[in-house]
């Protein structure tokens, strides 16, 4: 029987990893669950690196990894080659946004076996063969894209329980539902094409949608074999196509979730906001980015400050816990922009807010065409790509813009995680406390 270890890196850019199951890994393990009742003698298991530190001996290794992910993953390679010489299956999205031609050339430098390209499901087969014939190779996603409805629901049954299923875990602590929580996805992609985002990349502006029924089985299995009251949706945009999101909080309705989604800002509306209370939303999320309307233009978000903020307000008034996603450093900002968004807050006063440092990462256009945005490159170390936000400052930026130098970029930072932090609107939990910026502070 040959044994294939999936591995979860640690993920130290993530506030709590446990907050967000991995749940593209764990429909890839799925997938190779269906080898080994085809035939194939799979011994599989998961290694979980949040919390489980010593590598096991394996006959084969497979993970997956982000850019933020990538250094370590190599550095995890290198350990299991010097241990073990095991082969080493690799996928994700930093292998998604270069072209196949790249890492046929990288991979002769790299202690990776197999390179997947594509979604994971549908390579994870050809990998494994080629891994246990000896082979390399980069193995890419051929045809169309998968129909979700043929794919496997994620293997929870490989997380910790304990850690990953507590209540209130997808409300950042809040508890709506009297039982555990979890993540789910009920579509892959977005049609739209922001600058800053790598999904058009990935999915290529294409949404697939499960089946409601679909949906319907994964929900019960949920309730049944994990004790599931809440749920965090983790689709791009829940409410995107009217007529499925009808038939999708009909279903809701009827199981007793609560739970938190994302939505756009210009698709608010009365009925909208009536079938996600009704369905069992409690919270839900806006990709707000910048109060700005030239910065929101320049990234193509095709939406503007001023529905942003009717959006937040017009969800508060409806009894929703709301969430905003900011981002600080993008293109077009100026000096002020921090002051503008802290105003913005102010009015709309969003329960929780997601800051995120803008980063040009690979696959996003900006990373494509920075010139285009006022940005340029400055520093290629992956080691220094990090979107999360740390208590100190002085948190380098890998690019430049052409309308605020590099110390009002960072100024702008400092001064939103002094309010997020001491209004305690963060949704990292730990940094809601008294926060004075050494680098503000006056002489």
């Amino acid at each position: 029987m040959t044994s294939l270890c999936f591995i979860r890196l640690d993920q130290p850019w993530c506030a709590d990893p446990y907050s967000d199951p991995p749940l593209g890994l764990l429909s890839v393990i799925a997938a190779a669950k269906r080898l080994s009742l085809n035939g194939k003698s799979l011994e599989i298991r998961l290694l979980d690196m949040a919390h489980e530190k010593d590598i096991p001996k394996s006959d084969i290794y497979a993970s997956s990894a982000c850019t933020l992910d990538y250094l370590e993953l190599i550095k995890i390679s290198d350990k299991i080659k010097k241990n073990f010489g095991s082969p080493i299956i690799v996928g994700g999205p930093h292998f998604d946004v270069f072209p196949e031609d790249y890492w046929n050339r990288e991979i002769e430098n790299l202690p990776f076996d197999i390179i997947c390209r594509g979604e994971g499901e549908a390579t994870i087969a050809r990998a494994v063969d080629l891994a246990e014939n000896k082979g390399r190779g980069v193995v890419t996603q051929k045809g169309s894209l998968l129909n979700l409805d043929e794919i496997p629901f994620p293997a929870r049954e490989f997380l910790n329980q304990k850690l990953y299923f507590k209540p209130g875990k997808v409300f950042s602590g809040v508890i709506f539902g009297q039982g555990n929580s979890t993540t789910s996805m009920t579509s892959r992609g977005c049609p739209f094409n922001c600058g800053f985002c790598a999904s058009p990349e990935l999915h290529k502006r294409q949404v697939r949608y499960r089946q409601v029924d679909n949906v319907k089985q994964e929900i019960r299995l949920l309730q049944e074999q994990y004790g599931i009251t809440e749920l965090r949706f983790q689709d791009d945009c829940f409410t995107l196509n009217s007529r499925r999101f009808h038939e999708l909080s009909a279903m809701l309705s009827k199981t007793g979730i609560k739970y938190r989604c994302s939505m756009r800002a210009d698709q608010v509306d009365g009925e909208t906001f009536d079938l996600l209370w009704n369905s069992g939303c409690r919270e839900v999320g806006f990709g707000i980015e910048s109060a700005e309307d030239n910065v929101l233009k320049l990234l193509k978000k095709k939406t503007t400050a001023t529905k942003n903020e009717y959006a937040l307000i017009q969800a508060r008034k409806r009894g929703f816990r709301v969430r905003a996603f900011i981002m600080t450093g993008m293109p077009g900002e100026t000096k002020n922009s921090a002051d503008h968004m802290i105003n913005f807050l102010e009015r709309t006063r969003p329960d929780v807010v997601t800051l995120t440092s803008f980063i040009p990462l690979p696959g996003c256009d900006v990373y494509r065409n920075p010139e285009s945005y006022g940005v340029k490159i400055i520093d290629g170390d992956w080691s220094k790509y990090d979107i999360a936000l740390k208590w100190r400052s002085k948190i380098p930026f890998v690019h430049t813009i052409l309308t605020a130098t590099t110390d009002e970029m960072e100024t702008n930072r400092e001064k939103l995680k002094i309010y997020l932090f001491n209004k305690g609107m963060s949704n990292v939990r730990k940094y809601n406390a008294h926060y004075e910026s050494d680098m503000l502070q006056k002489p």
